[in-house]
């Protein structure tokens, strides 16, 4: 009796926590184990497709690092956590892309809220889909649902 293969479904993860610069707070790492609630975290490295300066070729082996470190982390406190690496020219058209893939409804992002920054574009790409974008330290009253 044959049987058939059936679909892999694909992996749903309420939060997004995203590694740029090579690093990640333990703040943005406890905010994002705060707001999964028992889903998964996806953990998202975006970095340049150009290094800035040809001495450092290894910013991608450091990005590599810095996610696994958080997803590290995450799992020691009991989260489940998955990894995704990007390299990309543009890391807000890339973070909002692998948010819709895998359900998310927060990204959690360690950047400030600078005018113009990785969380404004961020906040601009996702806007009306539902999908909170969210720093380590932006509270400002409220409370995010996922």
């Amino acid at each position: 009796m044959a049987t058939e293969a059936q679909p892999v479904p694909a992996v749903i993860s309420r939060v997004l926590l995203v590694v740029a610069d090579c690093a990640v707070s333990p703040a943005a790492i406890g905010r994002a184990a705060a707001l999964a609630g028992g889903s998964p975290v996806t953990v998202v490295g975006v970095g340049p497709e150009h290094p800035s300066r040809p001495e450092h070729p290894s910013r991608p082996e450091q990005l590599r690092r810095s996610v696994a470190l958080a997803m590290s982390v995450l799992e020691e406190a009991g989260v489940v956590a998955l990894g995704h690496l990007a390299v990309t020219g543009s890391p807000a058209r890339t973070l909002a892309r692998v948010a819709r893939a895998r359900g998310a409804r927060v990204v959690v992002l360690d950047h400030p809220a600078a005018p113009g920054g990785l969380a404004a574009e961020l906040r601009r790409r996702m806007y009306g889909s539902g999908i909170v974008v969210v720093t380590a330290s932006d509270h400002r009253g409220r409370r995010v649902v996922p």
